[in-house]
Formats: structure tokens, C-alpha cells, sequence
């Protein structure tokens, strides 16, 4: 069967073909479109349409991953996206535009319904652990945002998305106290995305080029995409620009294990999102599993939990095929 997957963010936006075959699935016609170019949802599908042509087959379902809080009311199943001006999508309202069963879902549960379909090549072990296949998993990842998802066992795996990334930001020394207070006094107040995201290493970044005054970090800074030109710069060996990418990580890891020591997920921890794969030799260093484990008592507790960093390049199409293909298989409709 042929399904339409979407993966909404508020820069960019994913569409394509997603096919199963024999428990593998093939992402054909991807697409990237920009979000903010489109004033809905489905004015932007609309558009993919067109691109397409004439349909040669149905479409089985549409599964849509929205970076945003989704909520299910009466069996009305709706959602917005955080960073983007757009009307609320209700999967009833798109399931009747384009006459196919449609699931909405946040960003993070399709993410966590991903994680059943992941091959041994999309992961990347970053601590061995111990992984209980009863246990609750936990999904984590910084992009535009920070998301969140805990993922119940399989076979049922179920999805319980969070917005764990707005929570006040817990200094973990007094280096990220300092941090934290700069950030409140900007802000108004200091979240964990207000550090663990695009915009959060653009932060991190002005916060330590005042201290060190560093000319290449602060043309860096003044670039349209700080972040991409803070990466480009700590890979050509800039001493303050790699020290930026390490605060990150440092941070990264002790907001992960503060996330993790609420759920205990025995089943697994899995880091998404679009900078973690790109830093995975700093993910894969020491200092990442050090800041992870530093939580006296809990050290020995933390240093038995799986931790893996997805590497599947769209996890977030993947898990939207995943979940639309459980609704229409279970059901024989969305749960619009």
C-alpha cells in the first residue's frame, strides 16, 4: 500500500511516498519544502500534489508529524506548530480534502513510532547499558526545537509525547548558572530549548563570544544561520567555536539524564533531531557520557540505561508512515 508521510517543522518541511515492503520501508519523492513560504498545512500538501501529477494509485493514508502539541477531543484529533503562524490542522478536516485516512501526530511520537522500523544501520550505540524489552523508551532530540516522547514496548508501542523541552532549564554547575541568568535576563525566563536548539547554540555562543571576545565567533554569530556558521567554524579547529559545540553537549547530556531519571526508560534512550547526528563524534566522546552519568547518587543507575543516537536521515517520515499504517490496519480509517 501507498501512503502520504509529512514531517512538519517550523523551518523546513518533509513530504513523500512511503511504501512497506516485507517490513521495510521505501521513502520515494521526497521533497523539502519550506514551511513559512505556505500559509497551512494544506495549501503546502496542496502544492506537493500538483508537483506530482495524476495519481496512479490511491493513497492507503496520510500520516502527518507536526512539531507542535497534538491532542485527540472527542475523537477530533488537532494540532499546531509551535513556530509557525499556521490555523490548526484536524486530521478530519485533511482526511476529507484529499479522500484518504489521515493521522496526526506530534513530531516526536512519530520519532518514537519510528523506533520499531530502525535498522542496525540508523543507530549509533553511544552506551551499551542494559535494555529491558518491557521497559518504556525515551526519545529525545534538539532542532528547531527540543522534543520529547516516551515509547511504550512493543508489539503495541505506545506513544506518549511530551513537551518536556519547555521546562525551566536546571543548571548543572555554575558555568551554566551564569548561562541560565543571562538567558532570564533576556527571555524572561530560561527553558531547556532555550539552549537545546538551533537558536540555542546561536546563545550559547553570543554568551561566550563576550567573554573572549573572539572576532571569527562574532562574524559567525552575525551570519543569517549562526548555528550552521558556528558548526562550519569549530570544524575548521576554532578554539572558542568548538568550545561552543561542547557547552552544547555538556548540556545536552545532563538535561537527557534529568529526562531520563523521570521515566527510568529501561527500553532504551534514542537522541534524534537534526544537530545531534551531525556532532556525532562529539556525542560519541567522553565529556557527552561524563555530563550524562554526573548525578550523584544516581550515577550507577544512569550507567546501566541503553543510549543510541538515530542517524536514519528521516526519522520523523518514517515514523509518520509507521503510524498511519497501524491506524489503517487496525481500525480500516484514521482515528480523525
Amino acid at each position: 500500500m501507498t501512503y502520504v508521510v509529512a514531517d512538519v517543522g517550523g523551518t523546513k518541511t518533509l513530504i513523500a511516498i512511503a511504501r512497506c515492503d516485507s517490513g521495510n520501508w521505501k521513502l520515494e519523492q521526497k521533497t523539502r519544502m519550506i514551511s513559512r513560504d505556505y500559509p497551512s498545512a494544506e495549501a503546502m500538501i496542496e502544492n506537493w500534489v500538483q508537483g506530482l501529477g495524476s495519481r496512479n494509485e490511491p493513497w492507503a493514508g496520510i500520516g502527518i508529524a507536526l512539531a507542535g502539541p497534538v491532542h485527540s477531543i472527542a475523537g477530533r484529533t488537532s494540532g499546531r506548530a509551535t513556530n509557525l503562524d499556521w490555523p490548526e490542522l484536524c486530521s478530519r478536516d485533511l482526511a476529507r480534502r484529499f479522500n484518504a485516512p489521515t493521522v496526526l501526530v506530534n513530531d516526536f511520537a512519530a520519532i518514537g513510532a519510528s523506533l520499531d522500523a530502525l535498522g542496525p544501520v540508523d543507530t549509533v550505540l553511544l552506551q551499551a547499558g542494559n535494555i529491558d524489552a518491557r521497559g518504556l523508551r525515551l526519545v529525545v532530540g534538539a532542532g528547531t526545537g527540543l522534543g520529547t516522547c516516551l515509547v511504550g514496548p512493543p508489539p503495541d508501542s505506545l506513544l506518549f509525547d511530551g513537551e518536556g523541552g519547555h521546562a525551566d532549564f536546571a543548571p548543572a554547575d555554575n558555568w551554566q548558572a551564569g548561562l541560565a541568568e543571562w538567558v532570564r535576563r533576556r527571555e524572561g525566563r530560561c527553558s531547556r530549548e532555550h539552549l537545546l536548539s538551533g537558536r540555542g547554540i546561536a546563545r550559547i555562543g553570543t554568551y561566550l563570544q563576550a567573554r573572549s571576545h573572539d572576532p571569527a565567533l562574532a562574524e559567525a554569530l552575525c551570519e543569517a544561520d549562526p548555528a550552521a556558521a558556528i558548526d562550519a567554524l569549530a570544524k575548521r579547529g576554532n578554539t572558542e567555536a568548538l568550545q561552543v559545540v561542547r557547552r552544547f553537549v555538556s548540556i545536552y547530556a545532563g538535561q537527557l539524564s534529568n529526562l531520563a531519571l523521570g521515566a527510568l526508560p529501561r527500553g532504551g534512550v534514542y537522541i534524534a533531531g537534526g544537530i545531534a547526528p551531525r556532532w556525532r563524534n562529539h556525542f560519541q566522546g567522553p565529556e557527552f557520557i561524563r555530563a550524562f552519568r554526573d548525578k550523584a547518587p544516581m550515577q550507577k543507575l544512569l550507567d546501566t540505561l541503553h543510549l543510541s543516537l538515530i542517524v536514519h536521515p528521516e526519522p520523523g517520515l518514517l515514523g509518520a508512515a509507521v503510524a498511519v499504517q497501524r491506524a489503517v490496519e487496525s481500525f480500516g480509517e484514521s482515528r480523525a
